[in-house]
């Protein structure tokens, strides 16, 4: 007898005594079976079973383990070394053979016993990480959001444990690419920054609520709704965008409407029958695909007078079916002149120049798509902001030459207008864009040229954390959005914004002075302007960058605005003590407020401003230069005219003085506010008691008020201070102003004017 028949002669005698239940005999008889074929999984099988019966566990495991092996890993044998492996609390080891069960499961294609034998597997040993990463995989393609999450975040939590942080924040990242809003995703990746465990060792992972489900295309994602079927978002059964079928359809009803339009005998000649006629055959045509007889039809029609917008764009939409597109160009341009067929001509006509390899013209014509679609969403004030950052955009993608970005840019717009209900995400989608642009307006654009998803991920992510208060995760999100896409600019801005809030404001200042040079050179001068604008009022003292806005602030002509900045350079200068480079700042400001169209205001703030340093310096001379055209700008204002009074009499120039007092003198009648004529002369007399001619005004307008004592007292003060300076001639001239005046004891005033005379 050979060995393979004594073998099997073995291997029968012990499964009989199994099934006698004679546990001793049939193990000798597998052991003798084992001796003769030493690989024969089916020998340490039954060994196992047996040892198994007599509660010799150790053994048994063995058995099953060498069963498993020589058979490469037969399910049936799998499954005893785990069973038995869970007798004796080898959770761990149980669990990665179950992990391997799963593994062939999957080989054979069943993949719900896989995943079966993976929630077995991670329910005994919940580090099993391959478990958890291939549930996560195949949760995610199945469009079961919640469930996938929960395994990226046991993910993360095996990986916090190995002390490998980055690598649990990649898993909550993929996990976020999944639901960006979800609170307990937020939550993990903070905890994980903050070397903070992710759940407590007693609880149970939680069961992660969703938001959402799985995206396709970039404004789907920033736009945060829902997707269908498993996740993924509803596509059209034609590949049109949903704008050009929207518009066939109401192009064929419009067409259709026609041929029943009510007309008389006289008009409906027999050439316009028959042009109904072909109408309504290529109509006809085009419902049933007949797309070279509908061609034919439509020819035919427009060759005897047809010329609506509508023929000419259904006709190019055939075109295009038989690749004609240099025809279906020309159909397109004429549609386009119908604001109905216009979105929809737009597309359609930079799809047929791509076809034809003109992605520059492409672009020319998505990016006007977009523009379209984008106004829409916007108020009606920044719709002139919005066509310059459009303009701005095709300056960058096709004037510049980005062939690669122009084509990122066609393929996402392209992939988002062939979704149903993209208008809806249009406008979720702008919401979550004016959410995360502090520094100025987005536009749709910025969505499909971010590079990737993950940037305004990130970006709307880092707003998150910095509304928590939790800047350093908002910074550190933010930086990860600059090394997906060095070059975009609003994650610069992002940066910047954090660094403000966080009351780095120095370090956000030059963050955004790089931001408007990057701006400048790419021609974009209001975005420029507006970024420079931030750094000045983060750091006034800058004014570097305060000059080069009013420079770009002049060009553009905002001349306003260059006003204002030229202001508070100046108010810079003077907080630097630089009062010589303050008042040229200011002397600048004047003359660019004379040469432009503004209010007289920004001229007076300017003369005020440069008068106040003159006084400050005691340049007089300067000083009355600008209270002058002060004068003429406000001459109501009466603390003007009596400092400008008062310097002409501080230079020496008194006569200019009391010119300047009359002319302000004379305004105050004339306005009927005479009143004040008195207090003002009274209060310069005070102050200068021995001016003969502000005391000749005041001595007349008391004399007018029949104040003779008051004006008598007040030349006869002045009289004598002349005779006290030795002016007789002077005194002379005042002694008879009071002898007009007639006073009690004008005799006394007499005799002493004889003795001045003959003196």
């Amino acid at each position: 007898m050979t060995n393979r028949a004594r073998f099997e002669a073995a291997l029968n005698r012990g499964h009989s005594f199994i099934w006698d239940q004679q546990w001793q005999n049939a193990i000798a008889e597998f052991q003798e079976a084992i001796k003769l074929a030493p690989k024969e999984p089916s020998a340490y099988d039954g060994l196992g079973t047996a040892l198994l019966e007599l509660e010799q566990m150790e053994e048994a495991l063995t058995s099953f383990k060498q069963a498993a092996r020589y058979s490469r890993g037969n399910i049936i044998y799998l499954r005893k070394v785990a069973d038995v492996q869970e007798r004796l609390n080898n959770f761990s080891e149980a669990g990665r053979t179950y992990m391997a069960i799963g593994e062939v499961e999957l080989s054979r294609r069943r993949l719900n016993e896989a995943m079966d034998n993976w929630h077995r597997a991670i329910s005994l040993e919940p580090n099993l990480f391959r478990a958890h990463q291939r549930l996560a995989s195949i949760y995610q393609r199945q469009g079961a959001v919640r469930n996938a999450i929960q395994e990226y975040l046991a993910i993360a939590q095996i990986l916090q444990r190995q002390e490998e942080a980055d690598k649990a924040l990649q898993a909550c990242q993929l996990a976020l690419q999944l639901d960006p809003r979800n609170p307990d995703v937020l939550t993990a990746i903070e905890k994980i920054k903050q070397n903070e465990p992710l759940f407590d060792e007693k609880e149970p992972m939680p069961i992660v609520q969703s938001s959402g489900t799985g995206m396709t295309g970039l404004l789907h994602r920033v736009s945060g709704t829902n997707g269908e079927n498993n996740g993924q978002l509803e596509r059209q059964g034609s590949d049109t965008a949903q704008p050009v079928q929207d518009a066939r359809r109401m192009a064929m009803e419009e067409l259709a409407d026609g041929l029943f339009a009510d007309s008389d005998d006289e008009e409906f000649d027999r050439r316009k029958m028959e042009r109904v006629r072909l109408i309504g055959q290529a109509l006809d045509y085009q419902r049933r695909g007949m797309v070279n007889e509908a061609i034919s039809a439509y020819e035919q029609a427009m060759a005897s007078g047809e010329d609506s917008k509508a023929a000419h764009f259904n006709l190019g939409l055939l075109y295009q079916d038989k690749l004609r597109f240099e025809d279906a160009i020309h159909e397109f341009e004429y549609a386009v002149q119908d604001s109905e067929y216009r979105l929809a001509s737009y597309f359609a006509l930079g799809e047929s120049y791509r076809a034809r390899g003109g992605i520059d013209k492409a672009v020319e014509y998505f990016i006007k798509v977009l523009q379209i679609v984008d106004l829409k969403t916007v108020q009606h004030g920044q719709a002139d902001r919005l066509i310059e950052l459009y303009e701005n955009l095709a300056d960058g993608l096709v004037t510049k030459g980005e062939r690669e970005q122009a084509t990122d840019f066609a393929n996402a717009l392209v992939d988002f207008l062939s979704h149903k209900g993209w208008e809806d995400k249009v406008k979720e989608a702008r919401r979550r864009l004016d959410s995360i642009s502090d520094a100025g307006m987005m536009i749709l654009g910025d969505v499909l040229t971010a590079g990737s998803e993950q940037v305004l991920e990130s970006l709307y992510l880092s707003q998150e954390f910095a509304r928590r208060g939790m800047y350093n995760t908002a910074i550190e999100e933010t930086y990860r959005a600059i090394q997906l896409s060095p070059d975009y600019l609003p994650a610069h801005i992002q940066l910047a914004e954090v660094l403000a809030k966080q009351g780095r404001a120095q370090a956000s200042a030059t963050k955004f002075g790089v931001v408007g040079d990057t701006y400048r050179m790419r021609g974009d001068m209001n975005s420029a302007i507006v970024t420079y604008e931030k750094v000045a009022e983060l750091s006034p003292l800058d004014l570097k960058i305060r000059t080069r806005l009013i420079d770009l602030l002049k060009e553009h002509g905002q001349i306003e605005r260059a006003l204002e900045h030229y202001l508070a350079m100046g108010e810079g200068y003077y907080q630097l003590a630089q009062l010589d480079k303050a008042r040229e700042t200011y002397q600048e400001t004047l003359k660019l407020a004379q040469r432009g169209s503004v209010d007289d205001i920004w001229k007076a703030r300017t003369l005020r401003l440069m008068a106040d340093i003159d006084m400050q310096r005691f340049d007089w001379k300067r000083a009355i230069s600008a209270y002058r055209e002060l004068r003429k700008l406000e001459p109501e204002d009466e603390g003007l005219a009596i400092t400008l009074v008062d310097l002409y009499f501080r230079v020496g120039q008194p006569v200019s003085g009391v010119r300047e007092l009359d002319k302000y003198l004379s305004q105050l009648v004339q306005s009927g506010r005479s009143a004040k004529v008195v207090a003002i002369l009274e209060d310069m007399v005070k102050q200068r008691p021995s001016d003969a001619n502000l005391v000749d005004r005041l001595s007349r307008l008391y004399a007018q008020q029949k104040r003779m004592d008051e004006a008598v007292k007040l030349l006869d003060k002045l009289g004598e201070s002349q005779m006290e300076a030795g002016e007789s001639d002077k005194a002379v001239k005042t002694i008879g102003k009071i002898i007009k005046l007639q006073p009690a004891n004008v005799e006394s005033y007499k005799q002493l004017l004889s003795q001045l005379r003959r003196a």
